[in-house]
């Protein structure tokens, strides 16, 4: 008997449910699909007749991942839009030191040589969010728009990555990641705020320096 949508997307969700709890308990998404199945509790065939695949898996984590930071986000009072965006990238920090080996795990995967597929939606999913805040911030006049926002959207994007693959690799502490993803956009961005702006990002940087 076929099952329906509705069961069909719980035992899925039980699935994804068991990947997170593997990746935080391991640090890592070496797991196989064998290992999944008995964290579940389900039979070993189930994650391949429901998902398909470890890359169908952990394509639902890391939507899951956007998903929990964008309601996050979603939750905090109204701001200004430059002000919303510099909060999000504030809350990255918040958001990933809060549950940092399952972070680690995630990331040392998507970095991985072989995580083509997995990197590639990071990015596209990145990109959207991202995009969003970025391009509402020009609209308001926050930021300059001598830049296109998707060619923005890119620096900002390979900017935090490139420090949160210094905290992954160096194996910083959480204070000091903070400091440096807070710091480095509004480095990145302060040659674009507006001149009403200007004086207010420049103080915060030197206060992270």
């Amino acid at each position: 008997m076929a099952l329906s949508n509705e069961l069909r997307e719980a035992r899925c969700r039980n699935l994804v449910d068991a990947a997170h709890a593997l990746i935080r308990e391991t640090g890592s998404t070496g797991f196989s699909m064998v290992q999944l199945a008995s964290k579940a509790g389900v039979s070993p065939a189930t994650p391949y007749n429901l998902l398909g695949s470890k890359g169908e898996v952990l394509r639902r984590v890391i939507r899951d991942e956007f998903e929990s930071f964008e309601a996050r986000l979603a939750a905090e009072p109204e701001r200004p839009p430059l002000d919303r965006l510099l909060h999000a990238v504030d809350l990255v920090a918040v958001h990933y030191g809060a549950e940092p080996d399952f972070y680690r795990g995630l990331f040392n995967a998507v970095l991985g040589a072989q995580a083509t597929p997995s990197r590639a939606m990071m990015q596209e999913e990145g990109l959207v969010l991202w995009g969003q805040l970025v391009r509402a911030a020009m609209a308001s006049g926050e930021l300059e728009t001598m830049l296109d926002p998707a060619a923005l959207t890119g620096l900002v994007l390979r900017t935090i990555g490139s420090t949160v693959e210094a905290w992954l690799v160096e194996d910083w502490p959480h204070v000091r990641f903070a400091k440096e993803l807070s710091m480095t956009v509004r480095l990145l961005l302060l040659g674009l705020v507006s001149k009403e702006r200007f004086n207010a990002i420049r103080h915060e940087v030197e206060a992270l320096a």
